[in-house]
């Protein structure tokens, strides 16, 4: 499914999904990282720049910056995030590629961001890629096309028993933050004066946030990134593009479709994925004329354990039964061996991910946009590496403890 602002997800892109049709990858033993790696420097924030931590690495002959830029969870901000994001990806991608710069564009529920790779002989060219991802949005630069991509986006979400589910479930299960029907009612009279004003509200220079993973100076870097977010000469008048007419969903479920989810702890509790991971394989083995799987979705105060499903007739029954005491069900089964073995399977994939400069800088990036602190990455391997069978227990009877939201597709 597309990743629109109103349905991210992941924790630090540690999971994004779990079916029950493959397992996480991972090696016989896990990796091992120093501490220094996932811990910055003390932040500088210096007047009309972003909050800027750098990650050493001595002697490297390439630089990463990622550039997070916070966005609220209203609907106008839902609706434009998504938008900007196009625009900026349009205008940097060519000057990218010319440089041999590798780029990214990311997004998550409390922001946009921005990574860059390149030669750090090229830190003035590789900073110029950031400055043209947060410049203004021009209309001529593909306004319309945009807009009407992200509608063609969520039109497809609509059309989908899986798509449908998902959206009604967070939803329900996150109702302070735009749904994907408030965001899908809003694009389409999103006028580019509204993305324009937005712009001006989330990009500014002193609320981003810049990690960098490189041999840089602080007096080199600063003059680098001296007009990050400057506006450019306006485009000539020209008419408003005109709204466009409501779209009237037309699925064509042939199965009925489940879901149910729970609201779980605060964001980036490391029982959480251990559980989803757990909860993945059980549908795996229990699995008997249906499809499931398992998401664990990022919200802005906590995250979202969920399970959606589809089958056929009467296996729909016993499905939706099944997926509904499935946090009681895993809990029942819980193995400590098999904890242990998804733990070491996790530490393996955050270890992998951060002996490279590019996943250092997503890592650290992805806990400082959501307010955690600067040694969070470290303190979150640290508390997974500590759940244990007895943990994971206690975090699933909690959930089955409280009534989960519900969502039907059914034609």
């Amino acid at each position: 499914m597309d990743s629109t602002h109103a349905l991210r997800s992941g924790i630090a892109g540690i999971l994004t999904v779990l079916s029950v049709v493959s397992g996480l990858s991972a090696q016989d033993a896990p990796l091992d990282a120093h501490p220094g790696l996932l811990t910055p420097r003390a932040p500088i924030h210096p007047t009309g720049f972003p909050r800027i931590l750098l990650l050493d690495a001595p002697g490297s002959a390439l630089v990463t910056f990622r550039l997070s830029i916070p966005v609220g969870s209203d609907v106008d901000a839902a609706t434009a995030a998504p938008i900007l994001q196009r625009l900026a990806e349009d205008r940097i991608r060519g000057s990218a590629a010319t440089l041999g710069a590798e780029i990214e564009a990311g997004a998550s529920a409390t922001a946009i961001s921005y990574t860059v790779t390149g030669a750090l002989a090229d830190l003035d060219h590789l900073t110029f890629l950031l400055r043209q991802a947060t410049a203004a949005p021009r209309e001529s630069q593909g306004f319309a096309a945009a807009r009407g991509e992200l509608e063609a986006r969520l039109a497809r979400i609509g059309e989908t028993g899986e798509g449908r589910v998902e959206s009604t479930l967070r939803a329900l299960a996150t109702p302070a933050e735009a749904s994907v029907a408030d965001v899908r009612e809003r694009v389409r009279r999103l006028s580019f004066a509204d993305l324009e004003r937005l712009w001006r509200e989330s990009h500014d220079p002193s609320g981003m946030t810049l990690v960098v993973v490189g041999d840089v100076s602080t007096p080199a870097l600063l003059a680098a990134l001296t007009g990050l977010g400057a506006t450019p000469p306006p485009d000539p008048p020209r008419a408003p593009l005109a709204p466009s007419p409501p779209v009237r969903d037309r699925p064509d479920l042939l199965r009925r479709w489940f879901g149910f989810a729970w609201a779980s702890s605060p964001t980036f509790d490391p029982r959480a994925v251990v559980a989803a991971s757990l909860a993945a394989r059980h549908l795996r083995d229990q699995q008997d004329g249906y499809e499931a799987y398992v998401r664990l979705w990022e919200g802005r105060n906590r995250d979202v354990l969920a399970v959606v499903g589809s089958a056929y007739g009467s296996d729909a029954t016993a499905l939706r039964r099944r997926l509904s005491t499935l946090p009681a069900d895993v809990a029942a089964s819980v193995d400590d061996a098999v904890v242990a073995d998804v733990v070491r399977r996790l530490h393996w994939s955050l270890m992998a991910q951060a002996r490279t400069p590019w996943g250092r800088a997503n890592l650290v990036g992805r806990f400082l946009e959501a307010g955690a602190a600067p040694d969070a990455v470290r303190q979150y391997i640290d508390g997974l590496l500590a759940v244990d069978g007895a943990a994971v227990r206690a975090y699933l009877d909690t959930l089955g403890a409280t009534s989960p939201v519900q969502a039907e597709a059914r034609q």
